[in-house]
């Protein structure tokens, strides 16, 4: 895979958000989105969408400013891109960010079934924080991670 790089994503970016997200919604427990929610998402001052991109893109991520942690929203890698650093390379960047905004832990959240989400985020050094139910966006009750690193 050549260079990873990531830009913010922009309304143009749309297409290929709900794409990867659609072909990640069973592990996310999705529901199906339309183009006017991810506009909105993209317009929220609360939250910056990033796409990572080699010769295109591959991944996107979503980061939420949180009173005193920074707080990763979501991270969908195209499955034919999964499980070759992507992941890693977004945590480095996330860790990146929060180092320039002056964030000193970094949160995300996850289900007990997607086990190569929990894999990374303990590879990478998160700590889980807080196992419990929580109900996800198809409206159904699950088993959920919270992981936090301290950077």
């Amino acid at each position: 895979m050549d260079k990873l790089i990531y830009s913010v994503a922009t309304e143009k970016d749309i297409a290929f958000i709900n794409e990867t997200y659609n072909e990640n919604i069973n592990i996310l427990h999705g529901v199906r989105r339309n183009y006017n929610v991810w506009k909105k998402l993209l317009s929220d001052k609360d939250c910056t969408c990033y796409v990572v991109s080699s010769d295109n893109p591959i991944a996107w991520f979503r980061i939420d400013v949180e009173t005193d942690e920074l707080w990763i929203g979501m991270i969908q890698v195209k499955p034919i891109h999964q499980h070759k650093g992507v992941g890693k390379y977004i945590l480095s960047v996330v860790e990146d960010i929060a180092n320039e905004k002056g964030y000193k832990k970094i949160g995300i959240h996850t289900t007990e079934d997607n086990i190569a989400a929990r894999t990374l985020y303990l590879s990478a050094g998160y700590s889980v924080t807080e196992i419990g139910p929580c109900t996800t966006a198809d409206g159904k009750e699950r088993v959920g991670y919270t992981f936090q690193k301290e950077i």
